[in-house]
This record gives C-alpha cells, sequence and structure tokens, in this order.
C-alpha cells in the first residue's frame, strides 16, 4: 500500500530521471508526471498534447464532451489533445498521470501515424483495468521508487517508456462488433441507438455521446446511419425532435417553450425556425389549426 511519501518519491523521481523517453521507434516529450494521493476536482480545461491517469484508490467522475464517465479504483483514462474535460471527486483520487507528446521529428512515420489514430478514437475509458500491462507497469514504478539502488533511474526510464508504449494497444482495442456487416447485429446497434435517442430527446445528443453508449467508433455509428437509416445522425436527431413535438402540441396543453425543452431545442425561437422549416408553419398555428378540425 502506497502512502504520501511513495506519491511524492515517484512524481520527483519520473519527473527528474523520464522526460525524454527514447524507444526503437518512437521519442516521447514528456510535459511531465503526476502522482497524487487526493486529487479532488479540477476545472473544465483542454490541452495540446496527451494525458493519461490511472486511478489507485476512491471515486469520482471524468467528463468530455457532455459525457460523464464514472471513475473507480483501477479505472484507466486519457484525454485527447483539444478536447475540453474535467476531473470531479468528492473524497478524493489516488491519481497516477502523465502528460506527453510523440516527438514526431525523432520517430518513425509509421509509427507515428498509428500511435495518433488515438486522436480520433472512442475508446478513452477503461473501466477495469488493473490487469492490464499499463496498470501493472504503473504499479511498478510505483514500487521502483521505493528502492535505494544506483540503477533504479535507468530502470525507472525503462519502465517509464514501456507504459507510453503501452498506452496504444491498450486504448485502441477494436471492440467485439465494431465494424461488423453482420445484418442481425448491425440491426441491434440502430435499436438500440434509436430508442437512445428516444429516450433522452431532452438532452444534448451527440454523435460521441452515443457511441460511447454503444462502443463503438463515431465514425462506423456514422456510417450506420447513412448506409442504413439514409439520414445523418445529426437530421435523425432533429426530425425525431420534430415528430415529438408535434405529439405533445396535439396530446397536451403544454407551452410552446416547454414543448421546445422537452424536446431538446435550445430556445424556443430554434425551435420555431425548425419546426416552421419542416412541417410549414409555426407550432402555434400548427396546434390551431389541427385542434380546429377535431370534432367536438
Amino acid at each position: 500500500m502506497a502512502n504520501k511519501s511513495d506519491y511524492k518519491k515517484l512524481t520527483r523521481l519520473l519527473n527528474d530521471s523520464a522526460v525524454e523517453l527514447i524507444g526503437e521507434e518512437l521519442v516521447f516529450k514528456v510535459h511531465y508526471w503526476g502522482a497524487m494521493p487526493q486529487h479532488f476536482d479540477n476545472p473544465l480545461h483542454r490541452h495540446s498534447y496527451f494525458e493519461v491517469c490511472y486511478v489507485m484508490e476512491g471515486e469520482g467522475y471524468y467528463y468530455e464532451s457532455d459525457v460523464e464517465y464514472p471513475l473507480l479504483q483501477g479505472t484507466l483514462f486519457f484525454s485527447r489533445p483539444g478536447m475540453w474535460h474535467q476531473i470531479k471527486s468528492q473524497d478524493g483520487l489516488a491519481l497516477l498521470y502523465v502528460a506527453f507528446e510523440i516527438d514526431e521529428a525523432r520517430s518513425k512515420k509509421e509509427s507515428i501515424h498509428r500511435y495518433l489514430q488515438l486522436l480520433h478514437n472512442n475508446r478513452i475509458v477503461v473501466p477495469s483495468a488493473d490487469d492490464t500491462i499499463t496498470a501493472q507497469t504503473w504499479r511498478t514504478l510505483l514500487t521502483l521508487c521505493k528502492q535505494d539502488h544506483y540503477l533504479v533511474k535507468e530502470a525507472v526510464r525503462c519502465f517509464a517508456s514501456a507504459l507510453l508504449v503501452s498506452f496504444y494497444p491498450e486504448f485502441s482495442q477494436s471492440l467485439e462488433y465494431e465494424e461488423t456487416t453482420d445484418k442481425q447485429q448491425v440491426s441491434a446497434y440502430l435499436q438500440r441507438a434509436k430508442l437512445f435517442i428516444e429516450d433522452n430527446l431532452t438532452l444534448s445528443l451527440s454523435l460521441q455521446q452515443l457511441s460511447s453508449y454503444l462502443h463503438i467508433t463515431e465514425r462506423h455509428l456514422s456510417r450506420l446511419f447513412a448506409e442504413k437509416v439514409g439520414q445523418t445522425f445529426s437530421h435523425y436527431v432533429q426530425e425525431r425532435r420534430v415528430q415529438k413535438s408535434i405529439e405533445l402540441l396535439l396530446e397536451t396543453d403544454w407551452t410552446i417553450s416547454r414543448i421546445a425543452e422537452e424536446t431538446g431545442f435550445e430556445s424556443i425561437h430554434y425551435f420555431t425556425r425548425v419546426f416552421t422549416s419542416k412541417i410549414g408553419v409555426p407550432p402555434s398555428k400548427f396546434r390551431k389549426s389541427q385542434l380546429s378540425e377535431i370534432p367536438h
């Protein structure tokens, strides 16, 4: 069991000896290493580099692009360059983390291209990662900081380099059925996608949010909508919002403002504009004309 002193030693040791990691195919420039026994909230922010974190103990949440991911002991997660994100924890997380980028001038082109595919990958959280090579390497580094040996720094550099290399296979793993063309599986994905959309129309739905829920890539989900539904994801969602609003206009006495909110439109003005574009008349006029035709 690591104590506060161990976390401080690991932070110092890594930042002293593992800021430039030279491998056969990739060279990494590390901006900083961190080992915190109690990490609480941080502000919404973004980086120009990768940051990978491992939860040793505690509970909390990781937020990225309006999606909330639970953090528990053993969770491995990473922040991609340019993505707004935030970590929150009420009681604090024991967290190990590293921020880095690839030294492209000193790395092999094919390896750079392969590693940078993580920029577009959908898998950013591994919930139970304790048995992965990545987690085991983190724990080895924590153990090494307790050693008093003249070769400790050399060992730390080796394990630190192996750690950064291990991120690619861990976060780029193809999930089962991800690119399947099996008709039954495709149908199941689309059914789950449509049910999720229908049940969450009040939310600001995104392709990333839905692909995370289904555990497939955004690219694959986008292609399923285009090829099997004949619409883009955003057009399908907007159409379902309008159809739901029609039902509410005819079946309830709710205000136009409440219907706009219940169907996920950001404002009554945007709702009115989209509805008028799709149906040909504003929602209030549509309701009045339809209800006047119902016999009393």
